[in-house]
């Protein structure tokens, strides 16, 4: 999943920004965070687990700088992608020379939609270096870091397939079958409704039948068909 975060003092702007980003990932499983100011809610977001972030923001706004937020995202963060936005021009030189990792610059009068939505394409290829699956289910597109999968289950009355990862939980409308054929050898099926992510596995016990996770979630699907398949 896709999290992108807005933040812009100017309410207009910030609503065509939204729009734009909006129309861009119809059809694409994301959430969007929508700031005003780079209050105590928005810099939680810094610290947030969220995986796969992409800022695009004001580069000032009534309470502190873009730049100055940039600083503190690239403290311990390097990986989330940083787009800023401005009516002036020249703020674009002082920004290559600040190191922090900005991707784009886009002046809001200067074609904003068609500059935006290549700075999109351009953000979605750098999130997207980690190795991720995709699924697709009712017209959405679910695309998955594989790393952050823990286990899947499968509900047979509503047909329904969880798929639980660190920080959410996808429930699709697709069989367990057509999910393990889209997985990496790390997957393994512990039982006829359940597939784990071996790598996430921090211990199983035989006795009880109950596997516990490296962030300490627990199953106990799994059944004797499967259990020589779970060597760690």
């Amino acid at each position: 999943m896709v999290n992108i975060i807005i933040c812009d003092d100017n309410l207009r702007d910030a609503k065509r920004v939204e729009k734009i980003v909006e129309d861009y990932f119809y059809k694409l499983d994301h959430n969007l965070y929508v700031y005003n100011d780079y209050d105590k809610n928005f810099l939680k977001i810094i610290d947030s687990k969220l995986e796969n972030k992409i800022y695009l923001l004001d580069i000032e706004t009534p309470s502190m700088s873009g730049i100055d937020v940039a600083r503190l995202i690239r403290k311990n963060d390097y990986s989330s992608v940083i787009i800023f936005f401005s009516v002036y021009d020249d703020l674009s030189k002082i920004i290559a020379h600040k190191n922090i990792m900005a991707l784009n610059f886009i002046n809001k009068f200067d074609n904003l939609e068609g500059n935006l939505k290549s700075s999109l394409d351009l953000a979605l290829s750098v999130v997207g270096k980690k190795r991720r699956v995709k699924f697709e289910s009712k017209g959405i597109i679910y695309n998955i870091d594989l790393d952050s999968i823990i286990y899947i289950t499968r509900d047979t009355v509503s047909r329904m397939s969880s798929i639980i990862c660190d920080n959410v939980t996808y429930n699709i409308k697709i069989s367990l079958k057509k999910i393990k054929s889209n997985l990496p050898t790390e997957f393994i099926q512990t039982h006829k409704s359940c597939i784990v992510n071996k790598n996430r596995i921090k211990e199983i016990d035989h006795k009880k039948m109950i596997i516990t996770f490296d962030n300490n979630q627990s199953t106990n699907l799994i059944s004797k068909k499967y259990v020589e398949r779970m060597i760690m």
